[in-house]
């Protein structure tokens, strides 16, 4: 519970009609809990502070308002009064978090970010009493969200931190104060927005930089471009390739369903439960996090032997006679390529084939990153490629001239839908794939009914 005097301490604003205690923040009235705050953001379509009525009658503890809506809105209820809502959410979030003596672990990259943060979680909250991310919480508005649910009981926070653009990730650590760090990868994702490769690389290490000089930082050492980020406090590293480090991966096998077999430093064995070498990469951060905050080894391979896939993360699920892998979730070059060679790796009774839409974010390098994945598909034993966008073009051509025979492309999802749907046959196994805002889901959904 964050009580008035500890609200009041900030300096900020005014607290009017209001000496209890929250348990808790929201900003969307529809998901408040009673006893929670509400701050009243101004968002670019909708603005918090037509909702206040909504939340007080939810059983908001306290209402959060701009000055200028104060004075046009004379109301009797618990008022906290600021000049900016979401600075003050903010402010109180870092506040609450710096009441709090624990290892606080952040966890970003370009992709397998909340898959690996999902294992370390599963793997901590064995031993600890957890508090982490839920959902895609990771931005400037979800982060303090989290952690304004941080209790007294909590002896761990794990926290997913997303970017689109530099600076987020120190704005993000200015709040959550981080004493760890993990960067999952460097990649080709949003890249629109940071130039090139290098540009992701300087924005993903705005983490090991923001860490204090006793933080620590779990390094993928196979990474080159994050092997070379400085870092002020202790290096932890692990990884495939490269033999320097502290937690070393070797993937003894792949099964019909290819998943691995992780050995870990030549001492033991995991049977992973979800396919592909990046979620052997995945678990082999996990075990490094894990295993340095002293967690039972015994613990953490029954945890990794039983981990699921996130939703629309590679999730495998029957839809009619077919088997459709739902990869929707998000998509940009190096996941898709790897999706493709996971896909490769899996048994299958009849045809592989791809379903992709546009990825996005990718700026000039848009006809480049399609390409590549054309080049891919061509590579990846993949029988059927289907295509749908503007932009996929390129890699529906690609793959053509790759020497792949059955490739389609499509302006609409509709029309791929009704082509795909002829031309499927029992035991055929489907990938589906695509960046956020291509809304790939639709295709699946379209072959359940």
């Amino acid at each position: 519970m964050i009580k008035a005097d500890f609200i009041r301490s900030l300096g900020l604003g005014q607290i009017v009609n209001f000496e209890g205690a929250i348990n808790g923040a929201e900003i969307d009235s529809r998901k408040l809990q009673s006893g929670a705050a509400f701050f009243a953001l101004k968002g670019e379509s909708s603005d918090g502070h037509n909702y206040v009525q909504d939340a007080l009658q939810k059983g908001a503890a306290l209402c959060v308002v701009a000055e200028d809506w104060a004075a046009k809105n004379p109301i009797s209820a618990p008022l906290w009064i600021v000049p900016d809502p979401e600075k003050a959410l903010q402010k109180l979030a870092e506040k609450w978090r710096l009441s709090f003596s624990i290892p606080v672990l952040a966890i970003t990259g370009t992709n397998g970010k909340t898959t690996t943060r999902a294992m370390c979680a599963a793997i901590i909250k064995t031993a600890y009493i957890l508090h982490t991310t839920s959902g895609n919480f990771n931005n400037q508005l979800g982060l303090p969200l989290t952690l304004l649910n941080l209790r007294p009981e909590h002896q761990f926070s794990l926290l997913e931190m997303g970017t689109n653009h530099f600076g987020e990730i120190t704005r993000l650590c200015e709040i959550a104060h981080p004493n760890a760090g993990l960067i999952t990868n460097v990649g080709w994702g949003h890249i629109e927005f940071f130039g090139n490769i290098e540009g992701v690389a300087r924005a993903k290490s705005e983490l090991f930089a923001a860490l204090p000089e006793n933080g620590i930082a779990f390094v993928n050492a196979d990474d080159p471009l994050i092997i070379k980020m400085p870092v002020a406090g202790r290096k932890i590293k692990y990884g495939f390739e490269n033999k320097d480090v502290d937690f070393r991966g070797k993937i003894l096998d792949y099964n019909d369903e290819g998943q691995a077999t992780l050995n870990i430093n030549s001492r033991f064995d995991i049977h992973l439960s979800i396919p592909g070498k990046i979620a052997a990469l995945n678990a082999l951060a996990a075990v490094a996090v894990g295993l340095s905050y002293n967690v039972d080894e015994k613990a953490i391979i029954e945890v990794l032997e039983s981990f699921q896939p996130i939703n629309q993360r590679f999730v495998q699920i029957k839809v009619g006679p077919y088997q459709v892998i739902n990869d929707v979730y998000n998509a940009n070059p190096d996941s898709t390529v790897a999706a493709l060679e996971t896909f490769g790796r899996i048994k299958t009774s009849g045809r592989r084939i791809f379903v992709m839409g546009d990825m996005l974010e990718l700026g000039q390098y848009s006809s480049q990153g399609h390409r590549r994945v054309g080049q891919a598909v061509a590579q990846a034993g993949i029988d059927q490629f289907y295509g749908v966008g503007t932009l996929i073009a390129y890699a529906t051509e690609a793959a053509a001239q790759a020497g792949l025979k059955t490739v389609y492309h499509f302006q609409t999802k509709t029309d791929l839908l009704a082509a795909l749907k002829s031309d499927l046959k029992e035991g055929d196994t489907l990938l589906v794939k695509g960046s956020r805002g291509s809304c790939m889901e639709e295709i699946i959904e379209g072959l359940k009914q």
